[in-house]
């Protein structure tokens, strides 16, 4: 099993190569979870489950940032195909 960061890393390459044959609907979505991946890997206390934690940090910086239902729809789809591609 990845570490924390490895996972974070892992994940952050596949959302980059997802983002390089994505939709121009889906950009925005890829654009906002990346960046947020990166923050949670450098600020979140590490933890046995990566894919978890990113998720419900998600969940809280989408109310933060008062994402539309659309929005946090679509980026969590990418976020769970990102988890497949990666596997589990």
């Amino acid at each position: 099993m990845d570490s924390f960061i490895e996972r974070a890393d892992k994940l952050s390459h596949i959302l980059r190569e997802m983002e390089k044959s994505a939709a121009e609907d889906e950009l925005f979505a890829l654009g906002y979870l990346i960046p947020q991946l990166t923050l949670v890997a450098e600020y979140v206390e590490p933890q046995p489950h990566f894919d978890q934690c990113f998720t419900d940090w998600l969940e809280q910086v989408f109310a933060d940032d008062k994402l539309s239902i659309n929005d946090q729809k679509q980026i969590m789809t990418l976020w769970q195909s990102a988890i497949e591609k990666a596997g589990q």
